[in-house]
């Protein structure tokens, strides 16, 4: 293997997915009367995780160390945190499972239209809009870690009802339709630029 590829950027974000595969059973086994571990435990475990999405970033560009298996396992490493919480979220009951699966399709389907790019010589970026969009997921799912630290705390009884009522009710599933949504809408405007850059290519 090229010792290029395992230059510590990629090295770091494959712990990435790895730190993402043991929040998932963390936060799984801090849910119930037998919690092994406290919300706070799971907060700061999913901000580290977070951290490090921007650091193997900045080490590949500072270190002038960006190869084109940095680019693949970078947003591969995102989806896999993301798609985890999300289908925790949905086994704890927060989330139901029609609301998360859009979200998974149109990233199977993205990745095909990239794989299909690559054999046809066709490039283009990742637009800002599907940036946005990642962006987007990973607050919703600290806000959702987060929450029941604040609940676990001495808060006003008036902001603990609110908080309560947001990730027990209906308000937390309207958030993710919401999400879903524009998550579905970058994946329509990836399509259209994959389309349009094909047409230019021929």
């Amino acid at each position: 293997m090229n010792k290029r590829i395992l230059n510590f950027p990629n090295i770091l974000t494959f712990f990435r997915i790895i730190l993402s595969v043991l929040l998932y059973f963390f936060y799984l086994r801090s849910c119930g009367s037998n919690a092994c571990f406290s919300p706070l435990f799971i907060f700061i475990f999913y901000v580290a995780i977070a951290l490090t999405d921007l650091f193997d970033g900045f080490l590949a560009r500072c270190l002038n160390q960006e190869t084109e298996l940095g680019k693949e396992l970078d947003p591969m490493a995102d989806k896999v945190l993301v798609f985890l919480m999300f289908f925790a979220f949905f086994r704890v009951g927060i989330l139901p499972l029609w609301v998360i699966l859009p979200v998974f399709l149109r990233d199977i389907f993205v990745n095909y239209l990239r794989r299909r790019s690559r054999m046809l010589d066709i490039h283009f970026t990742t637009s800002k809009l599907a940036k946005a969009k990642t962006a987007v997921q990973m607050i919703f799912i600290g806000l959702l870690l987060f929450i029941p630290v604040l609940l676990s705390a001495k808060i006003p009884p008036r902001l603990y009802d609110i908080l309560y009522d947001y990730i027990s009710g209906p308000a937390v599933r309207i958030s993710m339709i919401l999400i879903m949504l524009f998550t579905v809408y970058t994946g329509i405007d990836y399509y259209l630029k994959y389309r349009r850059s094909l047409h230019e290519h021929e």
